[in-house]
């Protein structure tokens, strides 16, 4: 129960009547004090507080759920799941998601489903930015996590791990730049050699292409997206609405990714 207001409210009304001498004004202003207080403070923080905690709460548990599934194949990528991993996803659910033990349960339990499920990394990433693509924080709180993770077990950024990350770069439209920036404050850059950024990465990252691919082979896996996301084949697989319109969203992505790599492959000849 909010009281705050109505204490607040109580003393100054107490102050006012008491010094403007009215009688017994202490008393009286304390009394009317405590309702104003009440009316212009505890309730409209009681009214807030009913409307946005579900809604928070929705909110908060969607976050958690993607994350621990997105952790879960991250760590999964470069073999079987170490002790390092498992220290960190601990720590994470105590101290930095404040977890109750239920809720550690219920997030262990998520952890071993999508560790062992064959939902892929790309289609949890993708239904993260569907949810969260409005708040950017929340993204960049996401992809940094997942490095931290990474760097778990390792000083050195695992390629298979690596490759994941890009696809939640392009499915997040994280740029290299970007990309990279959070790495350097995980991993230290080889000293050979300093990564080249290009525009065209996110790309194709979405295609699940490398930029050593022949045009052949970023073909074929541009075929193979385009087929499965097509909206004509969602709606006449029963799609509901939602998906419909994540898969048109979807196919776009594919689309522009592949006419931007062409594009580039011309310019190169």
């Amino acid at each position: 129960m909010e009281s705050g207001g109505k204490i607040l409210g109580g003393i100054i009304g107490m102050m006012v009547l008491d010094l403007i001498g009215v009688p017994a004004g202490a008393f009286w202003g304390f009394l009317l004090g405590l309702i104003v207080g009440h009316i212009w403070i505890d309730r409209p923080k009681l009214v807030t507080a009913a409307a946005q905690s579900p809604l928070e709460h929705r909110q908060r548990g969607a976050f958690i759920y993607y994350l621990v599934c997105m952790s879960a194949r991250v760590a999964k990528a470069d073999g079987p799941i170490n002790r390092a991993e498992i220290q960190f996803m601990e720590q994470l659910m105590r101290q930095h998601l404040r977890l109750s033990e239920k809720g550690r349960r219920d997030a262990i339990r998520v952890w071993n489903s999508a560790k062992d499920g064959e939902t892929a990394f790309h289609q949890y990433a993708q239904a993260f930015y569907r949810d969260f693509r409005s708040e950017r924080h929340r993204v960049m709180n996401a992809i940094d996590l997942l490095f931290a993770l990474a760097a778990a077990d390792s000083s050195r950024l695992h390629p298979a791990e690596e490759e994941l990350l890009l696809r939640a770069a392009g499915i997040f439209h994280i740029s290299r730049l970007q990309f990279e920036r959070i790495k350097a404050r995980y991993f230290a850059p080889p000293t050979h050699a300093t990564p080249s950024w290009s525009p065209l990465d996110p790309h194709y990252a979405i295609l699940g292409a490398s930029p050593s691919d022949s045009i052949e082979v970023i073909r074929r896996k541009y075929r193979e997206l385009a087929l499965r996301w097509h909206p004509d084949r969602v709606q006449a697989r029963g799609g509901s609405p939602e998906a419909i319109r994540h898969a048109q969203e979807k196919f776009r992505q594919i689309a522009e990714a592949y006419e931007r790599i062409l594009e580039n492959r011309a310019k190169e000849r």
